[in-house]
């Protein structure tokens, strides 16, 4: 037996290697400014390198770390401001402040990532991107506007279905399988005019992280991605104002403080003149045609301590598009379909700065998107409305357990209240009757915690969990359908009524998350990620592009939740003391109850819409490339994906069956992508750019044969899916022009000229086929026509100014 005393000196021992006895612990805290205009520096990173002990600033700019007594050297780095190093000797505790210079007109500013690129390699999980407004700038640009969303085509695992169309597709999901927050308000429709430009306003956004894979515990509601979008901070110390102008929009941003170092504010718009331009440019094809859009953008921030900011932020935006004698709505083709859609958020945030080790984020959001066709036509005039509105509360907070070990945890609950369609007659002349569909309302309530763990010098380790229940609510009716036949609504057998805010149908799911990094060198790294993802609300869209009226559905008793379990893989590398980096990622999705619809299905105003929809599983693949150099007077990358998606419908009769029950890919599936952007400084004032974008032709279902029924000639479709429209190709190219690049105050200007689609080709939008002798469709020869959207060089020229 071994002594008591004995016993207390081994466990003594033990703990030995944990205990110092030889050194004081002190505290060292201060803040990080800008050198000119002394505002607080957010993000800040300060490292002892001696030991790798570190923090960064918060939002007021403070930072504080406790360390040994002794001699460092300090590191302070941000990812726009000059790396500073400061040697310090430490004997007690301090106050310690420092300023950091701006980076202005660096060549080597083009990044695809706002963090250093070290972070390709060292930060968790793979199919992670940060873009800066900067890096924005440097692209070519369609009609002299820079735009978010474009940019993400030039990533890799992202594609559209078609030029000017509104959403993007990534790594096998549909659009309404994205996530787009603006300061965390959800987007429903991303895209001005159709899909030429989006609602985000390049002067008022700071940077936005978009997430393929790797995504953290706090998002949720969808399957695929998550684009989340941060609006610059309101820090005025003085009025400036910066904008643009340009030959189809205009841009004007005003900032201002309103109490010093208190409160400050901001407001951005954009408007567009196209309709005025179309009258001065007649053009007889596009008479009575309408389009045009605004955007406001504002931001108030306040700091009451240095330990808390309040922030609230609005957007408003608003189109309106019309084509003469318009073909493309769902309800009529004789008149002229106006299509009217607006966007309003607002979030209001509290942060509050505890200490080093713990701070807390407070949100709340409010959002409202609205759109309506509406027609004019004497005998079929009617007004078409669709809403839906979104209020949210979300909480999180972040514990720094140790310097090893970070800890973020929250809550969320989201409410979703729809009018699906609300058709009403507008003239009395109108055939049209009155139809009001059946709202419908949702809760979402999910809790989540991430854990960064660093195991080791080499390992880093992320585990996240996410709990989300959800519950359709009435009030609502719920048909019920006889057994054994497809549901359709000449099966109905009955129907329950429920009240208001009385439970219909309710789901539940954990969603894990695991994110690992394994260090191979100081310049190279293999990444793991796993996701699971549930998504209550989908687009039902019968068209090839989403319309704004499309109508979105929550899940209910016949509409399950989507479901997605995806796994990638990538190794990143960095060259030449980061001047370059790679990385190649493999991804394989599985997919469960995806939305797919019937053959010949009505989906607008259909008041049965579980008789329309069908759900399937499936599964995507692929793999994506990218090299990027990042340093010199020649700056871009390179990526190329290869990706496959397929999809399974069998449904217990062959009415809810697609293509006999086989796997067939959906209309957005585009095996090859590939995209190089470059960008060359020819001197401080004058750098040139280019884009260059590949992708193999969309699914497509080409009809087999036709056939001749009572009276009327039909094309026969045999199998969904099973072509391909042509291969897409486009060459953009840009210059810019800094008429004062030295100047870091005081009034500065800059031109933007711009090229889009420099070789006119008419890339396939969409193929159809018409009967050359339209009164012998039967006998005569079928002929195969392709839809091109922009199919000639669009130039564009912009004047950007800051003052």
């Amino acid at each position: 037996m071994i002594s008591t005393k004995k016993m207390l000196i081994l466990i003594l021992l033990g703990f030995m290697p944990f205990l110092s006895f030889s050194q004081k612990r002190v505290k060292i805290k201060g803040t990080i400014k800008h050198n000119q205009t002394k505002l607080p520096l957010f993000g800040v990173n300060l490292i002892i390198t001696e030991n790798g002990i570190g923090t960064s600033t918060d939002s007021a700019g403070y930072y504080e770390m406790t360390i040994p007594t002794g001699s460092y050297l300090l590191e302070i780095s941000h990812q726009s401001y000059f790396k500073k190093y400061q040697k310090i000797d430490v004997r007690r505790d301090m106050v310690m402040d420092y300023v950091l210079d701006e980076k202005v007109n660096e060549l080597e500013e083009v990044r695809i990532s706002a963090n250093s690129s070290e972070q390709n390699v060292k930060r968790l999980g793979t199919g992670m991107t940060t873009l800066s407004s900067r890096t924005l700038k440097k692209l070519p640009s369609l009609l002299g506007e820079i735009d978010i969303i474009k940019s993400l085509y030039t990533l890799p695992g992202v594609t559209s279905v078609g030029e000017g169309a509104s959403g993007f597709n990534v790594r096998g999901g549909n659009i309404d399988q994205n996530l787009i927050l603006l300061d965390e308000a959800p987007i429903f429709n991303s895209s001005h005019l159709m899909g030429f430009f989006s609602v985000f306003n390049p002067d008022a956004f700071r940077d936005f992280n978009f997430y393929r894979g790797g995504i953290p515990a706090q998002f949720g509601g969808r399957i695929s991605s998550v684009l989340n979008v941060n609006l610059k901070d309101a820090n005025a110390t003085k009025l400036s104002i910066n904008g643009g102008v340009g030959t189809i929009s205009s841009r004007l941003l005003i900032e201002t403080p309103i109490i010093k170092d208190k409160m400050s504010m901001y407001v951005a718009g954009r408007i567009s003149y196209i309709d005025q331009l179309m009258q001065v440019i007649k053009i007889k094809r596009l008479a009575g045609s309408k389009a045009n859009f605004y955007d406001l953008t504002a931001k108030l921030e306040y700091r009451p301590t240095t330990k808390d900011r309040i922030s609230i932020s609005a957007f408003q935006g608003k189109d309106q598009f019309k084509l003469a004698k318009d073909s493309i709505s769902a309800i009529d083709d004789n008149g002229d379909a106006l299509y009217d859609w607006r966007t309003t958020n607002a979030t209001a945030s509290w942060s509050h700065y505890y200490g080093p080790k713990f701070s807390t984020r407070l949100v709340g959001v409010y959002s409202n998107y609205d759109a309506d066709i509406i027609n004019s036509d004497s005998l079929t005039a009617f007004k078409l409305n669709y809403n839906i509105v979104y209020k949210s509360i979300k909480g999180i907070a972040t514990y720094n357990l140790n310097p090893k070990n970070e800890i973020d945890f929250g809550f969320q609950f989201n409410r979703y209240d729809i009018q699906p369609g609300l058709m009403e007659p507008t003239l009395p002349s109108s055939n049209k009757n009155l139809i009001r569909l059946n709202p419908e309302s949702g809760i979402e309530t999910a809790i989540f915690v991430n854990d960064k763990i660093e195991i080791s010098k080499k390992v880093n380790l992320g585990v996240g969990l996410r709990y989300v229940s959800y519950q359709a609510l009435g009030a609502s009716t719920v048909y019920n359908y006889e057994a054994g036949k497809p549901i359709s609504f000449l099966n109905i057998v009955d129907s329950v009524a429920y009240d208001r805010g009385k439970v219909v149908k309710s789901y539940g799911s954990f969603e894990p998350r695991l994110s690992l990094n394994f260090n191979i060198s100081a310049s190279s790294s293999l990444k793991f990620s796993a996701n699971r993802m549930k998504q209550f609300i989908q687009l039902l869209s019968g068209t090839t592009a989403a319309l704004p009226t499309d109508r979105w559905k929550l899940s209910d008793t016949y509409i399950k939740p989507q479901m997605a379990d995806q796994f990638s893989m990538g190794y990143f590398k960095n060259f030449k003391e980061k001047s370059s980096e790679a990385s190649v990622e493999v991804f394989y999705k599985k997919l469960y109850d995806v939305v797919e619809y019937k053959d010949g299905e009505t989906l607008l105003l259909n008041k049965f819409p579980e008789t329309a929809i069908l759900q399937g599983d499936g599964y995507a693949y692929g793999a994506e490339f990218f090299v990027k150099k990042n340093l010199g007077t020649f700056t871009g990358w390179l990526s190329y994906t290869y990706s496959q998606t397929r999809i399974k419908v069998a449904g217990p009769t062959e009415e809810e069956t697609i293509n006999n029950g086989k796997y067939f890919p959906p209309i957005f599936n585009r095996p090859h992508s590939f995209n190089a952007i470059g960008s060359y400084q020819v001197s401080r004032k004058v750098s040139f750019s280019s884009n260059l974008n590949f992708s193999s032709g969309r699914a497509i279902t080409y009809p087999a044969s036709k056939f001749y029924t009572s009276g009327a000639v039909l094309p026969y479709y045999n199998s969904r899916n099973q072509s391909q429209i042509p291969n897409y190709l486009r060459l953009d190219l840009a210059m810019n022009i800094e008429s004062h690049p030295y100047r870091t105050s005081g009034y500065r200007g800059s031109w933007n000229v711009s090229l889009y689609n420099v070789m006119a080709r008419k890339n396939a939008y969409s193929v159809f086929f018409r009967s050359k002798n339209p009164y012998n469709q039967f006998y005569s020869k079928v002929d195969i026509y392709k839809l091109s959207v922009l199919g000639t060089i669009i130039p564009s020229v912009t004047y950007n100014f800051k003052f």
